[in-house]
């Protein structure tokens, strides 16, 4: 009878020391799991904030790089009320159609006057706050009328800018008088200064196409807008003096 207690009694240690021989076993491994996971969750962290850094700096070195083309430009232009932006909001869901800047009446920027990035015109104020201020792109389909010009053999070629390919990025320069020929094709289109409170010699295009009407009396002209539209930045205002 003692024997068969003394058994149960070393059955028992045994199991015992099995559990607690196991229970140390699994510790050590999820000790050794824990570290790990917490080990590929920093990498995980700490290589996304460095793409999210690098990103950020990319975008703030291209930033600088259309400042300092901007400046370039408006270095030049003494004649003229310039006032450096950034973009701080986009039109939806009309991508096309409007942009808004953060500077304003406090600025001295009033309704009418041209929005230009590094590569040329984009567009003009029509509305003004106290601290920021509503841009109509050149691609809105709605574009009020803008009075255009080109030189071609010496002389100065009027019309007004009054339609648009917004997907193809295009102008129609209409009611152009004067007989033209293919050779305007390549030829720089700018604000005329005939249009309300916006300077003339601006940047907006080249021609790329020439259509008469079926009279002769007049010319359309087809502009390629210079300034990327769907990346805008910084951007100058500029009016007269």
């Amino acid at each position: 009878m003692r024997k068969r207690k003394n058994k149960n009694y070393i059955y028992k240690y045994l199991v015992l020391l099995l559990i607690i021989t196991f229970i140390i076993i699994m510790n050590n491994l999820s000790i050794i799991d824990l570290n790990n996971i917490s080990s590929n969750i920093f990498y995980v962290s700490n290589k996304k904030n460095n793409i999210v850094n690098n990103t950020e700096i990319k975008e703030l070195k291209k930033e600088i790089e259309e400042l300092k083309e901007i400046n370039k430009i408006n270095s030049v232009r003494t004649d003229k009320s310039i006032i450096n932006a950034s973009v701080i909001g986009r039109g939806t869901p009309y991508w096309n159609d409007y942009i808004v800047i953060n500077k304003g009446k406090k600025n001295k920027i009033e309704k009418g006057y041209a929005v230009m990035n590094k590569d040329g015109l984009i567009g003009e104020i029509i509305k003004v706050n106290k601290n920021t201020s509503k841009v109509k792109l050149l691609t809105n389909i709605n574009n009020s009328y803008i009075s255009a010009k080109f030189n071609y053999n010496n002389k100065d070629y009027y019309g007004i800018i009054k339609r648009v390919s917004s997907i193809k990025n295009e102008l129609y320069l209409d009611n152009v008088i004067g007989e033209l020929d293919k050779n305007i094709i390549g030829k720089d289109v700018t604000t005329s200064g005939l249009s309300s409170n916006m300077p003339s010699g601006l940047l907006i295009g080249k021609i790329i196409d020439l259509k008469e009407d079926k009279y002769n009396l007049s010319n359309t002209i087809k502009v390629k807008i210079s300034a990327d539209l769907n990346d805008i930045n910084i951007v100058s205002v500029i009016g007269s003096k």
